[in-house]
């Protein structure tokens, strides 16, 4: 395809702009190459959007069928891939950026000559439900890539030796943060409901996060009524949405907590919850690279994380072998990492157990909160560090490798 255009012209194609950390990070991601390259924003399904992008929007109209047969879902694809080859052809699109599985099948299936750059935002070993056809699909992404990115060193070695990709596609960029923008965010204030209940109680965690089972947030709601029965004056506030909700009301009034739960759903502006909590707790299955926690360190909230495969250990403890896993409470050099839990299917005959190891890592995480809102010596050191923990995530050092993989 020929180009004679002076400024490169990048494509970055997602699903929505709704929905998560990969799809939030696609936007970031638009924001900063705008200020270097023609960059257009391409969604299957721009209705809903709500993450703040750089460049120029086009919407495909194409949003997933939430059912069809299998002919409606293969046309479906067919429809995005067309979509996609007229306007790389149209806008002389020079490299395309990829996000998830479903964008990387079609900017893979519509080469027009450009570079074609795929990325992974999770843990793949952990998002396999089919472990022959999953490792073909992402052995066929990364072979018809030009790169193949993911977002944490064990993410990487995952993709590699249990999928087959070649080293030499594979390439780990982090997540970013633009610092001063979430400093300037989150000057915002809060609105009145939420300043009145984070004024009501002595100390608040706070999470944000899609409510999937995945992310497990009925791990911190048991976690408070603890607290609460001990006769701490701690709350909670879940930012996001998704289809848990349900359940983690349910959880909220069996443990008795109705009035120390806020559940806000998707918020526009996550910074201000951040700035003005106490603690930041991630206790999910399993991560990529949570940019939540970085997130929450740029706007100098400590944090406390669950060590879970990938992710959390490379951004609080990234002098350590990321293979490691905590077996008690360690205090990392920016933040706090707990044990994970042991994860069984419900019927297995090691349930029992499972559910002892899950108190125990649930116990574990609990004292670590306590620690980080009650124990001065503890917090100040980790509310001292927040600002350099962050930084080695800032958008000037992440998105300058950008800019040499799309230039080279």
């Amino acid at each position: 395809m020929h180009k004679n255009h002076t400024k490169k012209h990048i494509a970055i194609v997602v699903q929505n702009l709704h929905n998560g950390g990969a799809e939030r990070m696609a936007a970031n991601l638009s924001a900063e190459l705008a200020k270097y390259y023609e960059v257009y924003l391409i969604v299957f399904d721009a209705a809903d959007a709500i993450y703040p992008y750089g460049g120029k929007l086009i919407d495909l109209k194409v949003p997933p069928l939430q059912e069809g047969s299998v002919p409606q879902r293969v046309w479906n694809s067919l429809s995005r891939i067309r979509k996609l080859r007229y306007l790389k052809k149209r806008l002389k699109i020079d490299a395309t950026i990829s996000h998830m599985d479903g964008a990387n099948l079609v900017n893979i299936l519509s080469d027009m000559g450009d570079r074609r750059i795929s990325v992974y935002h999770s843990m793949p070993s952990f998002e396999t439900t089919d472990a022959f056809a999953d490792r073909m699909l992402q052995r066929a992404i990364g072979h018809c890539s030009d790169r193949y990115l993911v977002v944490s060193g064990p993410a990487l070695q995952d993709m590699h030796r249990n999928f087959g990709v070649p080293l030499d596609k594979l390439q780990c960029i982090y997540n970013f943060v633009d610092i001063p923008k979430a400093h300037q965010m989150m000057a915002e204030a809060l609105p009145q409901e939420t300043v009145d209940f984070y004024q009501r109680h002595d100390k608040v965690i706070v999470h944000a996060g899609r409510l999937i089972p995945l992310k497990a947030q009925q791990r911190l709601i048991r976690i408070l009524g603890g607290f609460r029965a001990q006769g701490k004056n701690v709350s909670l506030v879940l930012l996001g949405e998704g289809e848990e909700r349900g359940k983690l009301e349910e959880c909220v009034r069996k443990t008795g907590v109705e009035d120390h739960v806020l559940m806000p759903g998707e918020v526009r502006n996550p910074f201000p919850y951040f700035k003005h909590a106490d603690v930041f707790a991630l206790c999910s299955v399993y991560e990529g690279l949570p940019m939540v926690l970085i997130e929450a360190l740029a706007c100098g909230c400590p944090v406390v994380s669950l060590d879970m495969p990938s992710g959390a250990r490379e951004i609080l403890a990234p002098d350590t072998d990321v293979t490691q896993t905590a077996q008690e409470i360690e205090y990392a050099k920016y933040g706090i990492l707990t044990p994970p839990y042991r994860e069984v299917p419900q019927d297995s005959a090691e349930n029992a157990e499972a559910e002892r190891t899950d108190t125990w890592a649930e116990g574990k995480l609990a004292r670590a909160l306590e620690e980080m809102l009650y124990r001065q010596e503890i917090r100040q050191k980790y509310l001292s560090s927040c600002a350099e923990a962050a930084a080695a995530f800032s958008e000037e050092r992440i998105i300058a490798q950008w800019r040499e993989l799309i230039e080279g």
